[in-house]
């Protein structure tokens, strides 16, 4: 089923950004866990991929890497390395174990709002965002997440506008900005739309998360 799924998001990518992958440019695809299950299952969604220095990639070859998919072990397991260095991974981390944990949650898939990444720089832009926002919709479409978790500090904004219909059932406040619940006509997905933890206090962030989930569902 993943494979699939991941078939006709290429077919989008191959259609809507296969002139704009350049020498530099390399694009990111959503990663999921092994037999994903979206009634059952969270995507989180993060600003870019930070590819500085690293190969460009083509759209073959980062969908390949995607096909192989995630063992949930590997996907819930604690950052270490270079990626415990990144404030997204262990908040990230943390949400999968709670959700597991209090939830029986075991469905996860990442992605980005931005899908290309230039290997110059760490430094990302709004370019060919309406090609993303397509792409956005259509991992929504297809994945069909019981939660979309966004830790992206409101440059969700543009992308969620295409969504539908905004219903905000309730928010949460964390260091003077608000965590939203939210739901859309048509569809039953949750998303919650949060600050990047970059700098922020982890744990409070993910607290404040769970905690806002589990009071608006009266868990």
């Amino acid at each position: 089923m993943n494979n699939q799924k991941l078939s006709e998001l290429k077919s989008l990518y191959e259609n809507e950004l296969q002139d704009k992958v350049k020498n530099g440019y390399t694009p990111f695809v959503i990663r999921m866990t092994d037999s994903y299950d979206g009634k059952n299952g969270v995507l989180f969604v993060g600003k870019a991929e930070n590819m500085k220095d690293k190969d460009n990639t083509t759209i073959d070859a980062a969908f390949h890497q995607a096909q192989k998919g995630i063992d949930k072990e590997r996907f819930v397991k604690k950052p270490v390395g270079k990626a415990a260095g990144s404030a997204y991974n262990r908040v990230v981390y943390q949400l999968t174990k709670d959700l597991n944990d209090t939830k029986n949650i075991n469905s996860f898939a990442r992605t980005n709002l931005y899908k290309l990444s230039t290997t110059k720089s760490d430094i990302f832009g709004s370019n060919y965002e309406e090609i993303f926002v397509d792409i956005f919709k259509k991992e929504i479409e297809l994945l069909q997440p019981k939660y979309v978790i966004m830790l992206t500090s409101g440059l969700e904004k543009p992308f969620l506008k295409k969504i539908g219909k905004k219903h905000t059932l309730d928010k949460a406040d964390f260091q003077s900005k608000s965590i939203k619940y939210i739901q859309f006509d048509g569809l039953e997905s949750v998303f919650i739309t949060a600050v990047h933890p970059q700098g922020k206090p982890e744990k409070e962030l993910v607290k404040t998360i769970i905690s806002l989930i589990n009071n608006t569902e009266k868990i």
